[in-house]
């Protein structure tokens, strides 16, 4: 097995509560979609060989949850260049793919950079309410400090230079992790302009990286 495959099989172990939904355990249909976009996905990263991770807080019930791919949605997954044509799968049938606008927002900025950033939650599962899994609740504290064990995992298999946090909870695990990073407001709370200029300035800072002698 590869480390990518070490990885994803410690995720899919995990089992949860009532109020929270492990996207890769078990052996159903959707599991196993799940597992295997991730798969692709983290493979396909690798060979990007990404220098910057863009921190997410938590899968949300109409992007992660389905597409297993933090900040994206299905509907990313079907028109976004970067996964088009690709072994993507899908829960939904095509003509009824969800759409998250935080996925949205997140990938039309990204989509601009010529080098893309690795994607990942804080904590990797689908925090919910216990009578509703289409809903979305605020990781715990403990869930937090539970998924940057999977983060510190991430992080030994990607040679990443610099963290971007998208909110204040995913930015309250970093404090004694060994890299540079810094904050944004998560894009569905005003952080979108944020999200804008820290793209820009990133894909201009690669291209000073790359002529530099």
């Amino acid at each position: 097995m590869t480390e990518i495959d070490n990885f994803i099989s410690r995720l899919s172990l995990v089992q949860k509560t009532d109020n929270t939904t492990n996207l890769y355990f078990g052996d159903s249909r959707e599991s196993e979609i799940r597992r295997n976009n991730l798969k692709f996905y983290l493979n396909k990263m690798k060979l990007v060989n990404p220098n910057f991770l863009i921190l997410g807080e938590a899968p949300g019930y109409k992007g992660c949850r389905l597409s297993d791919i933090a900040f994206t949605s299905e509907r990313v997954l079907s028109q976004n260049e970067f996964f088009k044509n690709e072994p993507i799968q899908f829960i939904n049938e095509k003509d009824k793919l969800e759409s998250e606008i935080s996925a949205t927002i997140v990938w039309t900025k990204i989509s601009k950079l010529n080098e893309k950033p690795l994607i990942w939650n804080i904590f990797p599962f689908h925090p919910h309410s216990v009578s509703d899994t289409k809903t979305n609740r605020t990781p715990t504290t403990k869930e937090l400090e539970e998924g940057k064990s999977f983060l510190d995992d991430l992080l030994q298999i990607f040679d990443i230079k610099k963290i971007i946090a998208l909110g204040r909870k995913p930015e309250s695990q970093l404090e004694k992790i060994s890299l540079p990073f810094s904050y944004i407001r998560h894009p569905a709370n005003g952080g979108k302009k944020q999200l804008r200029d820290w793209t820009l300035c990133q894909d201009e800072l690669m291209k000073t990286e790359r002529n530099t002698p």
